[in-house]
C-alpha cells in the first residue's frame, strides 16, 4: 500500500513538473508584450504626428506612453489578483454579469480581429517599395492642386494585386498560429528580437549620426506639402492630444496586454505569476516608450531629407542618405516583418478570448469543443483553435472591406475599440472585495481607476468624429448581433429560425425588460457613458474648434465629458458590487465577506 501510494505522489509530481514546464517564461511573456507592441505603429506614426504638431510631436508619445502606464497599472493589478486566460471577458462577467460582458466581447472580437488586417495592410505598404503595383494612386491625393504632378502619381491605395497580397498576409498570420503553441511562442520570441532590433539600430546609428558621411543635415519644415497634403496649414503646432489616438501613437502601445490574455498559463515557480506579468507588462511599456520618442526625435532630425515617395520609409530613406544601404535593407525587411509579428500575437490572444467567451456560452459554444478547438498532425494532438481562427479570420476580411483597406482607418477603429475594452478593468478593479487587498491598496486601486477611467473617455472624446461614430457603431452592432442570435434562434422564426437553429447560446437579451435584473444595471450604466462620449465629440465636431485649435466650446465638453465619467464610475463600481453579492461569482477575489465566511463553513 505504501508503495502504491509513493507511486501515485510520483504521479502527480511529474504531472505537476509537466505543466509547470508548459507554463509561459518570463521570456514568453515579454515575447507576447513586445510582439503585440512593435508592429507598424513606430513605422508609420512618426510622420503623421510630426506634420501636424511640429516641435510637440514627442508630447504625443509622452502623453500616450503615460495613458498606457496608468492603464497598464490598473490592469496588471487585476490579472494578477484574478488570473485567468481570456480574462478580458471572463473577469467582467463574473463582476457585471452576461449583458455587460456581451458589450465588451463584441468592442474585444472586433478590434483584435481588425489588428491582424491592419497590420497585413502595413505589411503590403512595406512591400510595394519592391513592388510597387501593389498599390495605386489614392483617392486623398486626387485633384490637390497643392502638389506636384510628381507627387500625383506616387501610388496610396491598395491596388487589385495589393488587395489579394493583403489578404494573402492575413492568411499567413492565421496559418501560423496553427502551429502547436510551445512552437509559436518560440517563433514569436525569435521574430520579436529581430524586429526589436532593427529600431534600436535606427536610434543608435542614426540619431548620433554613427559613422555618417555628412556634417550638416537639411533642416525640417512640419507641414511641408512635399510630404503631407495641404501643405503648413495642417501644422497647429498645438499640444498633440487628438493626435494621441487618431495619429496611430495608441495603436503603436497597444498589445502590452498580451501576457494579461494568457495569465492564467504563468509559469508559478522561482519569482512567481505576479512578478513575471510585472516585468512583461511594464518592461514593454516602458521600454516602448524610450524607443518611440528616440525614433520621433530622430525623424525630427532627419526629416529634411525626405522625398515625396511615401511608399519608401522614412528610416530607410534617412539610412540611404547617410551612407547606409545595408540598414536602409533591415528597416524595407522590418517593415514586413514587424507588422506580421505583431499580427501573430494579437490572433492568438483573440483565440484565448472567444474561447473563454464560447466556455461562457455568449457566443456559439461550439466553437471551442475539442472537435474544434484541436486536431492532430503526424500522430500529435495541435491545441490551435482552428474553428475560432476561421471565424476571425472573417471578421477581419469584413473590417478590411468595411475601411476599403484603408491602414488609418483601422488603426483609428482599432485604438478606439481597445480603450473602450481597458475601461471595463478600471471598474472591475475597483469592484474588488473587501478581503482581496488591504484598505490602503484598495484606496489607491480606486483613486488609479478612476483617473484611467477619466482618461480613457477624454482621449476618445479627442480622436475625432469620424473616429468615434465608427468605433461605437461597430460595438454597437456587434452587441445586437451576439444578443440577438440566442434570442431569435429561441423564436424559431419560419427562416431565420431555420438558419440559427444550430447556434447554441444562452440568450440575455430579454433580461433588458426583466424588472430589477442585476445585470442589466452595469450595462446601462456602460452604454450611457459610451453614449454620452459620442454625443459630446458630435458637438465638437459640429461646433467647436479645428482639432489642435481648441474654442471655449472644446473646453466646456471636455469638461462635461470628464465629470461624466467621474459620475459614472462609482456608479458602476456599486452595481457591480451589488451584482457580486446578488449573484456569488467563482472567482473567490470578487467575493464579498459574507460570502467567503459561508463557503469556508460549508467546506468545513
Amino acid at each position: 500500500m505504501g508503495w502504491r501510494d509513493g507511486r501515485d505522489t510520483a504521479a502527480e509530481g511529474s504531472a505537476e513538473d509537466t505543466d509547470e514546464r508548459r507554463r509561459l517564461s518570463t521570456l514568453d511573456l515579454v515575447g507576447l508584450a513586445a510582439g503585440g507592441v512593435v508592429g507598424s505603429g513606430w513605422l508609420l506614426a512618426a510622420g503623421q504626428v510630426y506634420w501636424v504638431t511640429g516641435d510637440n510631436a514627442l508630447w504625443a508619445w509622452v502623453i500616450g506612453g503615460a495613458l498606457m502606464l496608468l492603464i497598464a497599472a490598473v490592469m496588471v493589478e487585476l490579472g494578477i489578483a484574478a488570473p485567468k486566460t481570456g480574462g478580458l471577458i471572463f473577469v467582467p462577467l463574473q463582476a457585471a454579469g452576461p449583458l455587460l460582458a456581451t458589450v465588451v466581447a463584441a468592442g474585444l472580437w472586433i478590434a483584435y480581429a481588425a489588428n491582424p488586417a491592419s497590420e497585413a495592410a502595413a505589411m503590403v505598404r512595406g512591400l510595394a517599395y519592391w513592388v510597387p503595383s501593389l498599390m495605386e494612386q489614392g483617392r486623398d491625393l486626387q485633384n490637390a492642386a497643392d502638389l506636384s504632378a510628381k507627387d500625383l502619381a506616387q501610388p496610396y491605395d491598395l491596388s487589385v494585386s495589393g488587395w489579394l497580397c493583403t489578404v494573402a498576409f492575413m492568411a499567413l498570420i492565421t496559418a501560423l498560429n496553427l502551429l502547436p503553441p510551445r512552437r509559436l511562442i518560440r517563433l514569436n520570441v525569435l521574430v520579436t528580437a529581430v524586429k526589436v532590433l532593427v529600431p534600436v539600430l535606427i536610434v543608435v546609428l542614426l540619431g548620433f549620426d554613427l559613422f555618417s558621411q555628412f556634417d550638416k543635415i537639411e533642416e525640417c519644415v512640419p507641414g511641408d506639402a512635399r510630404h503631407f497634403k495641404g501643405g503648413a496649414e495642417q501644422s497647429s503646432g498645438s499640444l498633440p492630444l487628438h493626435m494621441v489616438l487618431g495619429g496611430a501613437v495608441i495603436y503603436a502601445y497597444i498589445g502590452f496586454q498580451a501576457p494579461l490574455d494568457s495569465a492564467g498559463n504563468v509559469k508559478r515557480r522561482g519569482i512567481g505569476e505576479a512578478a513575471r506579468l510585472r516585468w512583461a507588462v511594464y518592461g514593454t511599456l516602458v521600454g516602448a516608450f524610450l524607443l518611440y520618442t528616440a525614433l520621433q526625435w530622430v525623424f525630427g532630425k532627419h526629416c529634411g531629407t525626405l522625398n515625396a515617395n511615401i511608399l519608401e520609409s522614412p528610416y530607410a530613406q534617412f539610412a540611404t542618405g547617410l551612407g547606409m544601404a545595408w540598414l536602409a535593407g533591415l528597416i524595407f525587411m522590418n517593415a514586413v516583418l514587424s507588422p506580421m509579428g505583431a499580427g501573430i500575437v494579437f490572433t492568438h490572444a483573440l483565440t484565448r478570448e472567444v474561447a473563454a467567451l464560447s466556455r461562457a456560452h455568449l457566443t456559439h459554444r461550439g466553437l471551442q469543443t475539442a472537435r474544434r478547438a484541436s486536431f492532430r498532425f503526424r500522430g500529435a494532438d495541435i491545441d490551435a483553435y482552428w474553428m475560432i481562427l476561421l471565424v476571425n479570420f472573417g471578421i477581419g476580411l469584413a473590417m478590411l472591406a468595411a475601411v476599403q483597406g484603408d491602414w488609418g482607418q483601422l488603426v483609428a477603429l482599432n485604438s478606439l475599440l481597445t480603450l473602450v475594452i481597458y475601461a471595463m478593468p478600471c471598474v472591475v478593479l475597483a469592484a474588488l472585495g473587501p478581503h482581496a487587498f488591504p484598505r490602503p491598496r484598495r484606496m489607491l486601486h480606486m483613486v488609479l481607476s478612476c483617473v484611467a477611467f477619466i482618461a480613457i473617455a477624454l482621449v476618445i472624446n479627442e480622436s475625432g468624429w469620424r473616429n468615434v461614430w465608427q468605433g461605437m457603431a461597430a460595438v454597437g452592432i456587434g452587441s445586437a448581433l451576439l444578443l440577438a442570435l440566442p434570442w431569435l434562434a429561441r423564436l424559431d422564426l419560419p427562416f431565420v429560425g431555420r438558419l440559427l437553429r444550430r447556434y447554441d447560446a444562452q440568450e440575455h437579451v430579454s433580461r433588458f425588460a426583466t424588472p430589477g435584473d442585476v445585470a442589466v444595471r452595469p450595462a446601462l450604466l456602460f452604454l450611457a457613458h459610451l453614449a454620452m462620449i459620442t454625443v459630446c465629440t458630435l458637438l465638437r465636431h459640429h461646433w467647436g474648434g479645428k482639432p489642435g485649435h481648441n474654442n471655449a466650446l472644446d473646453y466646456a465638453v471636455l469638461l462635461i465629458v470628464a465629470v461624466s465619467a467621474a459620475v459614472v464610475f462609482p456608479l458602476m463600481v456599486r452595481a457591480c458590487r451589488d451584482y457580486t453579492r446578488k449573484v456569488t461569482p467563482s472567482l473567490t477575489v470578487l467575493r464579498h465577506e459574507d460570502q467567503v465566511k459561508s463557503s469556508v463553513t460549508e467546506a468545513t
